[in-house]
């Protein structure tokens, strides 16, 4: 006759199974988020490499990184119902990437729906933060124009809120955001006027770390993901979760208390 389990056996045995499952779910959690990760990386790097092209052909950095949302007559529009889906939207570096649009897809982002789109603001650390992004940057007589939520490049969103911040741009400076690079460059540099004081446009006083212009430096801010971060409310916590790509093709994890306070002053 055979002998069942007895309740100590039993006990035992969930036990055992309670302390394998305790260590096995992080661990398995962080694999997960660091493939993640390297996805993204790699898309980053695959942007990169299509920015160059489009950089050799036009000798510009493109206005957009992904697309702005458009209709079906590929006229801008901030109507949910009108805009087209983000693979079927124009894109500057489209033909650079095969027209893979799922290159602009973080897998953190939890919109992977190509059709909802956003408007977004300026983040922390531009000359225009917190102002809604227009197709002129400044001109408040020009459009506002609205961005796929699918691209997770173009812009990112603003802790748990449905607010997104853009974070590819063109030029980000004036006379206090150069200030600070001043500081942060030991004194070695004098920048002064920016683009975004008094006329809009290039200064010859300007900080070089911006892609508006014809031979940026290679240290600047090309963009960067910030779905990989945690929030303590709408404010990240200070861990390495942002990644960030570097006009020298460098992509480096980041500090993402940093990277939202002052984005375009980070170094490669």
């Amino acid at each position: 006759m055979r002998r069942g389990f007895t309740l100590v056996e039993l006990l035992t045995v969930i036990a055992i199974i309670a302390i394998l499952a305790a260590i096995i779910f992080p661990v398995a959690g962080t694999v997960r988020e660091n493939a993640r990760k390297s996805r993204c990386s790699s898309n980053l790097q695959q942007i990169f490499v299509a920015l160059q092209a489009y950089k050799d052909d036009y000798r510009a950095y493109p206005p957009v990184l992904g697309a702005y949302a458009v209709d079906a007559n590929g006229n801008l529009t901030c109507n949910p119902a009108q805009a087209v889906p983000f693979n079927l939207a124009p894109k500057p570096l489209g033909s650079y990437l095969q027209n893979n649009a799922e290159i602009f897809y973080c897998p953190n982002n939890p919109i992977d729906d190509k059709r909802i789109i956003t408007q977004a603001v300026y983040p922390q650390g531009h000359a225009l933060a917190g102002q809604p992004v227009r197709l002129r940057p400044g001109d408040n007589s020009s459009p506002v124009v609205c961005f796929y939520r699918y691209d997770s490049y173009s812009t990112g969103r603003i802790g748990q809120s449905n607010n997104h911040e853009l974070h590819y741009t063109l030029f980000w400076s004036n006379q206090t955001l150069n200030q600070l690079e001043n500081q942060l460059n030991g004194g070695t540099t004098n920048y002064g006027a920016g683009y975004f004081d008094g006329t809009i446009g290039p200064k010859p006083t300007d900080n070089p770390r911006q892609l508006g212009y014809r031979n940026p430096d290679t240290t600047a801010v090309v963009t960067w993901c910030s779905y990989h971060r945690s929030y303590n409310g709408n404010v990240p916590a200070r861990t390495r979760s942002d990644i960030v790509l570097f006009l020298t093709g460098n992509v480096k994890v980041v500090d993402s208390f940093k990277m939202f306070e002052s984005p375009y002053t980070m170094r490669p």
